[in-house]
């Protein structure tokens, strides 16, 4: 590889991590936080959590939790009453997030971010007991379009969410982060 292709790739890797959050996910919140009146809960622990979707992939269970903290961090937001608000600039990015986020899994873009939270949220539970009765009633809801086995399989094997990543800092910030480490987006 010639030694200017090197440094381009070298300086890509060295972006794309800075990107990721420093932190491993952490879900201890559990049910409760995927809820849309845990809107600062749910922001807080958006870059540690929805940084890096990789890392959910093979992982159902979690992956189902992420997408679900996504969904109740988009209904928070759109609450008044939580006293939020979303940089404008930034919005097409929010926007595009939610349109990935949803292709990915079968959800329409039209259902409403609370509606979307309490689906994934219900499914975690039995995705991390392993039980195929259970995942298959709770992946049976009609939000998941592509019904249960198909919806399976894509948290299963997630795509790239990078339109989810990328808006994952801009999340946390919302919710008056007091981390200001290196990996801001500019």
């Amino acid at each position: 590889m010639a030694p200017r292709r090197l440094i381009l790739v070298a300086g890509l890797g060295a972006t794309a991590a800075a990107c990721a959050s420093p932190e491993p996910p952490d879900f201890s919140f559990g049910g409760a936080g995927f809820q849309p009146g845990n809107a600062r809960l749910n922001l807080e622990y958006a870059w540690r959590n929805l940084g890096d979707m990789s890392r959910y992939r093979g992982k159902p269970a979690e992956a189902a939790a992420a997408l679900a903290q996504f969904e109740a961090s988009v209904a928070g937001l759109r609450d008044p009453a939580n006293g939020l608000a979303f940089p404008e600039r930034v919005a097409p990015l929010l926007v595009a997030a939610i349109r990935q986020s949803r292709a990915a899994i079968g959800v329409p873009i039209e259902a409403l971010p609370q509606n979307v939270a309490a689906a994934l949220g219900a499914a975690v539970e039995p995705l991390v007991r392993n039980d195929q009765a259970a995942i298959r009633r709770a992946l049976s809801n009609p939000i998941f379009t592509l019904g249960p086995d198909a919806t399976l399989a894509r948290l299963t094997d997630l795509p790239r969410l990078s339109d989810v990543e990328s808006v994952a800092p801009y999340l946390t910030r919302q919710a008056g982060s007091i981390y200001r480490g290196p990996a801001v987006l500019r």
